[in-house]
């Protein structure tokens, strides 16, 4: 990644402190979404009276129309509302979206006077002269370089230049279905029947002659000062389809693209001269052998190259189809193709080699129609959604459908003959033309399955479905688990070769990487069998150049990118299962797979062959499994070495992992721990966690039963971004620990000892009626419960305990577990108040509900999150990055980190549009997006835990919230838990800081995306990479002090060494974290005049930004004093007052003393305003 692109995330969100900080408390966030078109006025400015004359006085309507019935047309529509869509608003935001994407009268105009000055300019040019086509002097003649590739030379054929005979609007705009933006209008300039032989139909001659004409068209429009801009480019990345991308504009007018399809005249050419199984590219041309008589025969068909002829000499039976159907019917056929051509832009299956064309989609409407699946009386909805229901059910890669219902010429192609040379088929009306023939199979198979989502999501009444099908893009990287990045620059002769697709590659006209797709494909989805679900290739937009420039050359863009959709339960397997030994089927095995390939015993007593990929590894070492599968077999089967596949799965899991290492003696032979990604340590964890759970129950003689325990850290939600070690470290710092009687205890002047975790669990006591009413006997009795529950520990399983106010610390197989005693009483008492009157009411109070969620929504939550890891596995590592990713820009202390939590469980919970994510990588990307994205001002997130909520809180809470939204919290998360968002963000995060989340979040998608889809994963970890030229000031610290300094993103940590304890009966020092105990000072002391921000994981600088206003000088007063200084200047205008300013220098000596040991140096990292 480029050094500018590093700055732009380190810079977004403003450098100036004040554009951190100066937002209202009052002031809602706007989220971070690309401007977009304003609304029209209903009205024009223009309404209202001339000047000078009063205004008329507005009639009011009579009580007869006021209650006059519906027409017919009323209720048709209010029916169909009701039993079509799921509100009256779905319906409405329907029509205003197809009211913006619809060309306006005065643009069509605009288009057309373009139309009308390119017409006439094309007829006015002037013919040539005939020229070879192996002349020299043709190319000099035109000084442009030819759109497509002249070798081999072309061995017969002339060339003349003659004015079109006729320019037809076609696509698109011709029938009248075009949308906004990116429009662009289809004109076809089709070359006189003078211009053509009858043999060039042969070896690309009529492909060449075809682009010289765009040459030679281009060369006369860049005289006109009307024509601003030309450029050639490919038609759906078709290498040998080049058209002209001119932009027209006349007088004011804004511009107009017009794309120049040079074609034949209808009869130059014969159809049945391109059936699929003939051959017109002879391989005597190709290979600069002399051709033989009578072998034409022996030729191997050119189904492709047929396909690129026959789309230029019927495309006028196409036009005429489409203008027949739709000039006749009514709108709702119009903007029902309409929908689907915005719902396939928005998925991005539309554009590019290999893609579902919005022509495509276009023509299966009609064929719909004409098989009277769709009437023309449906409305857009309606056709809308039987189009999406009829392409969901369809098979046009086994059972191909055909526009041509008679057969009418003997020599016309059948179905089968189709199936035996494309993937997908699609014929068109006049039967020889397969629509699909650039169409990929796994495009085709996209489009299938996001016509199933979208029907679900149609269906589901909960869910705003408008948003998800026409709002939402859905960018490739976002859409698929992982990717597959295959550079064939340096390899490409040697896969053609090994693949063997020699003949199609004459066939794709020289294209390789056009040619090899299918193969790549096949080879892919044989290799990967169940692991994966989807493979797609990746369509990317058509690249555009200068007519002047030279053609880009194939090699500098030779590479394809596939996306992956995992399968949880197989995705990550190390052993792939073959058939039986002995077998047919085994020695194909042993043939795929090769030397991977061996005979094991299973323990069902079968011997099969069998292909074991690792030894067993850490589970984000087998999430990549994948990897190795994909590079051998390309390198078996298509000579494509390992080097030049990039496999996109874990570029971030090294912000996930520590460098541990076995230090005792005993297990040092065994090598380093295998942490990972902390997954395995989690897991180690929960067992133990069990054991302490089991124990508890165990315990005799105590006064009370202890009905539930449960976790409520987030280790126990599979949320900790580093997951807790055990407490038996060992470093080179050892004498920093001294013993004391129970426990250790740092030194001063000394490295602090290693960070070590408090496991918080959360014990409910029985109910009893024993207990007291009085608040405080309530806690004395919970205190001595504490000590009971402490010395039955002790005597009974001989566990090292500590007790403390209001929990119990012990150590359990070296994890430290901090026991809370909850009884759910207590919570009532707080929350009764008496009156002055003496009347007891039930108010929820600010100790109240931090008991609750502490003692009650935490633990209930913890448990909840962590059925959602068992369902979903990747849940674990997408929720840590998003922590680590918020942490990493200093914003942890500023928003809950169940706030976060909650935010990753909606993406696995609600994942429309999008399937649920399969791996972390993909999660945080959709995570970024959704913080970006999501509109806090004005909707609730609505998180269906457990899908406790009912129909009634669905349509209540978006009520209330919508009713009294500027008292309710600014990022308003809603579960069945906490309704109305009290526990997690009723206080934080504030407008600045969550503004601030918003732009970070924004542009780390961004610049993900960019990294991800061109594989330039070097710097990945920039979007990690806090910006501190944000801050006033910066604290540097002392990194002896920084117990958590190899959880930092630059960390010099190279080992965390562990082995046994030795001393089990003395306590480690537990959260001891001198970087958070001396932020907390420095907000104790001076959250007045500034705010504090420092990274959680290692973070090494404090970041100090001065709040608003501090600077203004005010009167001076003894509220006024601390941190303040005489402000000379503005007291010396006064005799009477005196006024007092920041004293910055003053404020920045406290720091140093407040933190002497700790902060190894200040930066004044802004002068003060």
């Amino acid at each position: 990644m480029s050094s500018d692109e590093e700055s732009d995330i380190q810079e977004s969100s403003g450098d100036e402190s004040g554009s951190f900080v100066e937002s209202s408390q009052k002031e809602l966030v706007q989220p971070s979404r690309t401007p977009s078109r304003p609304h029209k006025r209903l009205l024009n400015d223009d309404t209202g009276p001339p000047e000078g004359e009063p205004m008329k006085k507005v009639s009011r309507p009579s009580r007869s129309h006021l209650y006059k019935p519906p027409t017919n047309e009323e209720i048709n529509e209010l029916k169909e509302t009701e039993n079509l869509f799921h509100s009256s608003l779905f319906r409405m935001q329907i029509s205003e979206m197809l009211s913006e994407v619809k060309l306006t009268e005065k643009r069509k105009k605009q288009i057309d006077s373009a139309v009308s000055f390119m017409e006439t300019t094309l007829k006015a040019i002037k013919s040539s002269k005939k020229y070879e086509l192996q002349d020299s002097k043709l190319l000099a003649k035109l000084g442009v370089p030819v759109p497509i590739s002249m070798e081999p030379p072309t061995d017969k054929g002339r060339f003349q230049f003659l004015p079109p005979s006729k320019v037809v609007v076609s696509g698109s705009y011709g029938s009248d279905v075009c949308t906004r933006p990116g429009v662009s209008v289809d004109l076809m300039l089709e070359m006189p029947k003078e211009c053509f032989d009858s043999m060039d139909y042969l070896n690309q001659r009529y492909i060449r002659k075809r682009a010289i004409y765009l040459v030679w068209v281009a060369k006369t429009l860049k005289k006109h000062s009307e024509v601003t801009d030309i450029k050639f480019t490919h038609h759906h990345g078709n290498c040998m389809r080049p058209l002209l991308a001119v932009t027209v504009k006349i007088g004011a007018h804004k511009p107009v693209v017009l794309h120049l399809h040079a074609v034949a005249h209808p009869g130059v050419f014969k159809l049945n001269r391109f059936h699929a199984n003939k051959n017109n590219v002879r391989s005597s041309w190709c290979l600069g052998h002399s051709e033989a008589k009578g072998t034409e025969e022996k030729e191997s068909p050119t189904p492709f190259y047929n396909s690129c002829i026959l789309e230029d000499i019927v495309y006028q039976t196409g036009d005429s189809t489409l203008q027949e159907k739709l000039t006749v019917s009514s709108p709702g056929l119009k903007e029902g193709i309409m929908l689907l051509k915005v719902w396939l832009r928005q998925r991005g299956l539309n554009m590019g080699y290999g893609s579902f064309s919005n022509y495509l989609m276009t023509m299966y409407v009609v064929h719909l129609l004409e098989q009277k699946k769709l009437s023309t009386f449906m409305s857009s909805y309606q056709v809308f959604r039987n189009t999406l229901l009829r392409l969901s059910q369809s098979s046009w890669t086994d059972n191909g459908i055909s526009m041509c219902a008679v057969h009418k010429d003997v020599n016309m192609p059948l179905l089968s003959d189709f199936h035996q040379h494309f993937e997908v088929v699609f014929v068109d009306p006049t039967g020889y033309l397969n629509m699909a023939y650039t169409l990929d199979r796994s495009v085709y198979n996209r489009v299938k399955h996001e016509a199933v989502m979208a029907l679900s999501m149609l269906d589901n009444k909960h869910l705003d479905s408008f948003d998800k099908l026409f709002i939402k893009k859905m960018p490739f990287n976002l859409s698929f688990d992982h990717m597959v990045h295959i550079s064939l620059g340096q390899c490409i002769d040697q896969m053609v070769e090994r693949l063997d697709i020699g003949l199609k590659v004459v066939d794709h006209g020289g294209d390789r990487v056009g040619a090899c797709q299918a193969a790549i494909l096949s080879l892919l989805e044989r290799s990967l069998r169940q692991r994966v679900t989807a493979i797609q290739l990746y369509c990317g937009i058509p690249s555009q150049w200068d007519m002047t420039d030279p053609v880009p050359r194939p090699a500098q863009d030779m590479h394809l990118t596939y996306g992956l959709s995992l399968d949880q339960e197989h995705a990550f397997s190390i052993l792939d299962k073959g058939p039986e030994a002995n077998t047919p089927m085994a020695a194909e095995f042993r043939l795929f797979w090769g030397d991977k390939c061996e005979l094991r015993r299973f323990q069902d007593g079968g011997i099969c062959e069998a292909v074991l990929w690792m030894a067993d590894g850490a589970i984000s070492e087998r999430q990549q499994v994948c990897d190795l599968v994909i590079k051998h077999t390309l390198a078996r089967h298509a000579s494509i070495s390992g080097d030049h596949v990039q496999y996109i799965g874990g570029q971030l899991n090294s912000l996930l992992h520590l460098p541990v290492k076995l230090s005792s003696k005993e297990v040092e032979e065994k090598g380093t721990l295998q942490y990972g990604t902390g997954e395995e340590q989690i897991t180690a964890v929960m067992t133990v966690y069990d054991s302490v759970c089991k124990l508890l129950r165990q315990l005799p003689d105590l006064p009370l039963t202890i009905n539930t325990v449960q976790g409520a850290s987030a280790c126990f939600r599979f949320t900790e971004v580093f997951p807790p070690l055990p407490c038996t470290f060992r470093h080179p710092e050892e004498r920093s620990l001294e013993h004391g009687v129970k426990r250790y205890i740092p030194v001063v002047n000394k490295p602090c000892p290693p960070y070590t975790h408090l496991l918080k669990v959360v014990c409910t006591l029985e109910g009893s009626g024993k207990w007291p009413d009085n608040l405080d006997a309530m806690r004395r009795l919970k205190a001595a419960f504490h000590l009971q529950l402490a010395q039955a520990l002790r005597t009974t399983f001989s566990l090292p305990t500590r007790v403390g106010v209001g929990h119990v610390d012990i150590v359990k197989d070296h994890y430290v577990f901090r026991l809370v005693l909850c009884y759910t009483r207590e919570i009532s008492q707080l929350r009764s108040l008496r009156t002055t009157d003496g009347k007891l009411v039930k108010r929820d109070t600010e100790e109240a509900l931090v008991l609750e969620r502490e003692t009650i929504a935490l633990p209930r939550l913890t448990s909840t999150l962590h059925g959602l890891q068992q369902q979903h596995s990747c849940f674990c590592a997408t929720a840590r990055l998003a922590k680590r990713w918020v942490s990493s820009h200093m914003l942890a202390d500023y928003i809950h980190p169940v706030a976060v939590e909650l935010i990753v469980a909606h993406l696995f919970l609600s994942p429309a549009p999008y399937s649920i994510p399969r791996s972390g990588l993909v999660g945080f990307q959709r995570f970024l997006d959704f913080l970006s994205s999501f509109d806090w001002k004005t909707s609730p997130l609505l998180i269906n835990l457990n899908s406790e909520f009912t129909d009634a809180d669905l349509i209540e809470i978006p009520t209330k919230f919508s009713k009294e939204r500027p008292t309710l919290p600014l990022m308003f998360i809603s579960t069945p838990l906490d309704k109305y968002s009290q526990h997690w963000t009723k206080h934080e995060p504030s407008p600045a800081v969550l503004t601030r989340l918003v732009l970070l979040a924004a542009k780390s998608a961004q610049l993900l995306q960019h990294s991800l889809l061109h594989g330039d994963t070097q710097e990945v970890k920039v979007v990690f990479r806090p910006s501190l030229t944000v801050f006033d000031v910066l604290i540097y610290l002392n990194e002896n002090q920084l117990p958590r300094k190899q959880e930092g993103l630059s960390t010099s940590v190279e080992t965390i060494s562990y082995g046994k304890s030795v001393d089990k009966e003395r306590f480690p020092v537990t959260e001891f974290d001198p970087a958070r105990l001396f932020l907390q000072d420095l907000k104790d002391s001076f959250s007045d005049v500034c705010l504090f921000f420092h990274d959680q994981h290692g973070g090494d600088v404090i970041g100090l930004i001065w709040k608003p206003n501090v600077f203004t000088p005010k009167e001076f007063k003894v509220s006024h004093v601390n941190h303040t200084k005489l402000d000379l200047g503005t007291s010396s205008q006064t005799t009477e007052q005196l006024m007092v300013t920041l004293n910055v220098d003053a404020v920045i000596e406290d720091i140093k003393v407040l933190g002497k040991g700790i902060v190894r140096s200040i930066e004044l990292n802004k002068k003060p305003a």
